[in-house]
């Protein structure tokens, strides 16, 4: 008995003990702080994206830098012959080097609702260089001679997806090729390739197909030609159609739009107006493309398109007229595409190129005691070829080469007329981008 009571002793002071020290130590610890909010990984839409802290949104932030440097050869030649005229002239400077850089940040926003996902996109690009050489405007597709300067800044895309729909800053629904092989930031030219405001629904009928229908801003398909003058603004935006396909073996697509052409009115020469105005008030686009995949390695493009009256889904916006001097919409051509092949995971070679052709159009002219309308045609081809080097992900090292020839070429049907403009230019890139 005198045993029990000596161990009931010792366990009962055993735990008085130990119940004063804990006492004791928690009146040395701090208050309980709250509990932080971590960054959690978003896996719903791949990798890269994160919860922002407190919502139900997936955030993705990335960009690249784009360092080029690049050579340029170019050469010109006119050609002008009348009655008792002869006119040839040439130039061919010596190459120019020049450098260019561009850094894009790009933001993608997604929250799954009970429509599906909500999604915002945003991709500003920063550019600072120098130009030299021909080429064609970014946005209108232009075709010009440039030696310039430029630093600016710029919003490429800008958009929201829901439920099917896409406002703000997108891709053309018409385009699909759009110059994929092409490597820096001066790419290669003629075929069709917008970024433009739009309103896009797309309808997805499973296994691979869909249909789109778009309202698109025809101001980035349009551009003043020198020798006419809009006398209106947009009155219809572009309308936009096309059916595609993305499967296992590829993807195809095949476009449609309207352009609504409005009153143009023909200058001559000397910048008089010709009093009549265009006789096709409706511009039109159709375009063809498939790409084929083979065993992971190699991506085959093709692609074709033809134009009345809307030479900005050619990519010649600003290039030909939309309608000539007899007031009748100008049309054209191109055929294009891209042969994309790597030789190991991190080594490819690209083979690049596009050919575009306006029919004959009528154009004023006035050169010396010369003058009326010519009956003109504008032909270009532009092909490149590359070589990569992947050496770490996220890193890629581009030596490319390219050609490119331009030409107008015109004679009067009436008089004893003609004339050629020609252009050429050999090119070399080096182009180093990161993307993060």
């Amino acid at each position: 008995m005198k045993l029990k009571t000596v161990i009931k002793n010792v366990l009962l002071g055993s735990v008085a003990g130990l119940a004063m020290v804990g006492t004791a130590a928690a009146a040395d610890l701090p208050v309980k702080a709250k509990a932080a909010e971590y960054v959690k990984i978003c896996s719903t839409y791949g990798a890269g994206f994160y919860y922002i802290p407190g919502t139900d949104t997936c955030l993705k932030v990335g960009g690249y830098v784009t360092a080029d440097t690049y050579y340029a050869d170019i050469e010109g030649k006119t050609r002008f012959t009348a009655p008792g005229v002869a006119i040839r002239g040439d130039n061919d400077p010596d190459g120019q080097t020049y450098f260019y850089t561009r850094v894009g940040v790009q933001l993608d926003a997604r929250t799954q609702t009970e429509y599906g996902t909500l999604r915002s996109y945003f991709e500003g690009r920063f550019e600072a260089g120098e130009y030299y050489g021909f080429g064609q405007e970014v946005e209108t597709g232009q075709f010009s001679f440039n030696d310039e300067s430029l630093n600016t800044v710029y919003m490429k895309y800008g958009y929201i997806q829901f439920a099917g729909f896409t406002f703000g800053r997108a891709t053309s629904a018409f385009d699909f090729w759009a110059g994929d092989g092409w490597q820096g930031i001066q790419p290669g030219n003629y075929y069709s390739d917008s970024t433009l405001n739009v309103i896009q629904y797309t309808a997805d009928f499973g296994n691979g197909f869909s249909a789109t229908i778009a309202l698109e801003d025809s101001y980035n398909r349009d551009d003043e030609y020198d020798n006419f003058t809009d006398l209106d603004g947009q009155q219809v935006p572009d309308i936009v159609a096309n059916i595609a396909y993305e499967g296992t073996w590829g993807a195809f697509k095949v476009s449609g739009a309207y352009h609504d052409i409005g009153n143009y009115s023909a200058l001559d020469g000397f910048g008089d107006e010709i009093p009549f105005y265009s006789n096709d008030k409706a511009g039109w686009a159709v375009l063809a493309g498939v790409r084929f995949d083979f065993a992971e390695t190699t991506t085959l493009y093709v692609e074709g398109a033809y134009a009345s009256g809307a030479p900005g889904y050619l990519g010649l916006a600003g290039t030909i007229p939309v309608v000539d001097a007899l007031g009748d919409a100008v049309t054209g051509w191109y055929v294009g595409g891209a042969l994309i092949h790597y030789w190991t995971p991190s080594v490819f070679t690209t083979l690049v190129g596009s050919y575009t052709q306006t029919d004959n159009f009528g154009i004023a002219y006035a050169v010396g005691d010369s003058e009326g309308v010519a009956s003109t045609d504008f032909t270009g081809y532009n092909v490149g070829v590359n070589i990569g080097w992947v050496p770490v992900k996220g890193l890629t090292l581009v030596l490319q080469y390219d050609y490119l020839t331009a030409e107008y070429a015109g004679s009067d049907w009436l008089e004893p007329f003609s004339y050629s403009e020609e252009y050429s230019q050999n090119r070399v890139v080096f182009s180093a981008k990161r993307t993060f």
